[in-house]
């Protein structure tokens, strides 16, 4: 298998290149990379089967010979916030539409892997938040990086190319960037920031990034998924008030959650949507915003989650702390 890599030295795409090095060895894969010294950084030991190719998504003519030799193509490199500017619409549409513009002619391609996101499709602003999302959702992205991702799936959906959309939640594992959400997550629950221990009433989806690799691996090859979209965590949500317990338990540090009625929690939650109307993290802690319905990819597939959250949340939290962005533990 010849494999065209975006985002090798991403937080997705390393955990990928990991994940294909270590479970496919017999795969050959050109990663785009537009600063080799970090690629370098990240590999001092370069692996045989990876060719790195200095290039730019925007410029085709630095990538466009590789890319015509692939049989699959995983597009993961994206700039990723919850956040607006026009610089997503550059790093995630308008890259995608020149990733897309270099295969049309292509004569080996088997299928082009997209890694989207459940921000592609978000929810109403104005619908109260209950339930999964799933695939016959109405997209409402609530950001422009949500905007600039839905934009590249339905380029990708028109482009006549075997294709597979990737949505995943909430992803954690190896390799993410500094100051992550996860990091300042456990750092808050470390130092015992009160709102860490409120009974948080809302859910979310999450997917660690060894079961995210191996399904993106799954979508390179599997009849039942071309041409389609999925929404992809761990089949199981997690009530967001217990994430902060689950982050004690994996750092082995004494956690007690605050005991407040459902009445309380109700009037906080109206008194800060009413106070914060734009804080999307409002919506995340006290409703099903981040929730999604993975269903319908297992049912397809066949295939399981390897890890799940409690092993893949003490896999992650062991991981900071040899990288020494938390404490080691006592």
């Amino acid at each position: 298998m010849r494999i065209f890599l975006t985002g090798a030295t991403g937080f997705v795409g390393r955990n990928y290149l990991e994940w294909v090095l270590r479970e496919q060895p017999e795969a050959q894969i050109t990663c785009l990379v537009r600063d080799p010294r970090k690629a370098a950084e990240q590999w001092p030991d370069q692996p045989r089967q990876v060719h790195w190719l200095v290039g730019d998504l925007l410029q085709p003519h630095t990538y466009q010979k590789e890319l015509e030799q692939a049989e699959l193509v995983l597009h993961a490199a994206a700039l990723v916030s919850l956040r607006n500017g026009p610089e997503f619409y550059a790093q995630n549409t308008e890259a995608t539409q020149q990733l897309l513009s270099g295969l049309a002619h292509s004569t080996h391609l088997q299928r082009l892997v997209f890694v989207s996101s459940i921000s592609a499709i978000d929810r109403a602003p104005e619908i109260l938040a209950v339930g999964p999302l799933t695939e016959a959702a109405h997209p409402h992205p609530n950001t422009d990086y949500g905007r600039s991702k839905r934009q590249a799936e339905e380029d990708v959906q028109i482009s006549g190319l075997p294709h597979v959309i990737m949505r995943p939640a909430y992803i954690y594992g190896a390799y993410p960037r500094p100051n992550s959400s996860m990091d300042r997550m456990a750092q808050h629950v470390l130092s015992g920031k009160p709102y860490t221990r409120f009974p948080f009433p809302g859910r979310a989806s999450a997917i660690y990034a060894d079961d995210l690799s191996e399904m993106l691996w799954v979508a390179g090859y599997h009849p039942a998924v071309e041409n389609q979209a999925f929404f992809i965590s761990d089949p199981e949500p997690v009530l967001t008030r217990q994430a902060f317990a689950d982050l004690a338990q994996a750092m082995r540090i004494p956690f007690e959650a605050l005991s407040l009625n459902e009445s309380a929690v109700s009037r906080t939650h109206r008194y800060l949507l009413q106070s914060q109307p734009e804080n999307m993290l409002v919506r995340i802690l006290f409703e099903d915003y981040f929730y999604c319905s993975p269903n319908r990819w297992f049912e397809r597939t066949g295939t399981s989650i390897r890890y799940g959250d409690a092993e893949g949340l003490s896999r992650t939290i062991d991981w900071m702390r040899r990288q020494k962005r938390l404490p080691l533990a006592e």
